[in-house]
């Protein structure tokens, strides 16, 4: 299992430099060619909507994973080991169902919309299908944090202060 979760880390990686890559092509392209020749291509600029999307969606997975999101630690930081972990096992569950609202939210939206794109024609359901993967993902991979929380509370509290340390360390 988490020889697929790194694969699936690594292949996630891969395709948001190429998204970013993509949309510095055609963002810098459609500069260029307004500023000397006063006109774009007017399907760059939806092209790079949807991009954008896929590109924050897939970043938000990507920290998500990693644990990299930013926290507001007054709380926790009076914590002991033991007791974040506690919070971290709440605050992981608590994200889960908000964001498995979210995943059935768009699921509805997703059966539901029949708009497309005015240039390009791309229906908006692949927009969300960025919102709805992404979402998806993040409450699988609580699911995988609420595990290895649980896994690491039956260490005992010394060796729970030492990995904070070492963590703290490598921060």
């Amino acid at each position: 299992m988490q020889a697929f979760i790194q694969l699936c880390s690594t292949v996630n990686k891969y395709l948001s430099c190429v998204i970013l890559i993509t949309m510095v092509i055609f963002v810098s392209g459609n500069t260029f060619l307004r500023y000397f020749f006063s006109s774009g291509i007017i399907i760059t600029e939806e092209f790079v909507r949807y991009l954008f999307l896929w590109g924050v969606y897939l970043g938000v997975i990507s920290v998500w994973y990693t644990r990299g999101h930013i926290r507001v630690t007054t709380v926790t930081d009076r914590l002991t080991p033991r007791g974040k972990l506690y919070f971290d096992v709440v605050f992981e569950a608590v994200s889960m169902v908000v964001l498995l609202v979210m995943t059935y939210g768009c699921y509805q939206y997703f059966i539901d919309t029949t708009t497309v794109g005015q240039v390009t024609g791309i229906p908006y359901s692949v927009m969300i299908l960025s919102v709805l993967v992404g979402s998806f993902c993040c409450a699988v991979i609580s699911v995988s944090h609420i595990l290895q929380d649980i896994k690491m509370m039956k260490l005992d509290d010394a060796t729970l202060a030492k990995l904070e340390q070492e963590a703290n360390k490598q921060e």
